[in-house]
């Protein structure tokens, strides 16, 4: 089993973690996009739109990250990290359905203007990253009210909606998204963190302390314009 990944990817973190958790043994495959190998015709034979993460078992070419997690989950049978019993199971599926669609897409775009598209030299849009925040801010909170009764996302026990959900938001703040108006999302978190698997999963220190001090920068520059 391989599995390709570009270190420090949210998406790519989701599923690593899925991948300690079980102790997968999978080759990790790094790809490389700053010299177009995720553009490759072998590449894109496995993922056609040229992303990651990627997942190669057997003839089974698999791609989105959630799909990828499900899988990993039931073929190795985790019953806990994704219940077979249906009402548990599609209450999984529907949080990953909203990391999808809502919560991690808004997310995404705030931290990709605010933080990674400056790392790659690109000039960051903020009026994009603002409309993004807008519209994060409701899901947060229908999150933080959610987590109000429960430790998990999906009950008692960490399952696949918790990684699904948790995989953009240890560089929020990087980002400039404040998350102290959120103490149950916060407290989720730091749930999140006395996983081995999780911080087994985490960005590189080295990519890290870029992301860091590069957003250092920026405020001492004023922030992005």
């Amino acid at each position: 089993m391989k599995l390709y990944i570009v270190p420090g990817s949210p998406n790519c973190r989701k599923v690593q973690a899925v991948v300690h958790e079980l102790s997968v043994p999978v080759e990790t495959i790094l790809v490389d996009f700053a010299t177009g190998a995720h553009k490759s015709r072998d590449y894109l034979a496995i993922n056609p739109n040229g992303l990651v993460p990627s997942l190669v078992d057997g003839d089974l070419r698999l791609w989105e990250s959630n799909a990828i997690m499900q899988y990993l989950a039931d073929a190795h049978g985790a019953t806990s990290l994704f219940p077979r019993e249906p009402r548990r199971r599609i209450d999984v599926v529907r949080w990953q359905c909203w990391e999808l669609s809502h919560f991690g897409r808004a997310l995404g775009v705030v931290l990709f203007e605010r933080l990674f598209k400056p790392l790659m030299g690109e000039q960051p849009d903020e009026a994009v990253a603002l409309r993004a925040l807008e519209q994060f801010q409701p899901y947060a909170a229908l999150l933080e009210a959610h987590l109000k009764t429960r430790a998990f996302v999906a009950g008692d026990e960490v399952t696949l909606a918790d990684y699904s959900l948790g995989c953009q938001l240890p560089v929020a703040a990087l980002g400039r998204v404040d998350l102290a108006p959120f103490p149950n999302l916060r407290a989720w978190l730091a749930r999140l963190d006395e996983r081995a698997a999780w911080r087994a999963a985490a960005m590189p220190a080295a990519m890290a302390q870029a992301l860091e001090q590069a957003a250092a920068h920026r405020s001492e520059r004023g922030g992005s314009r």
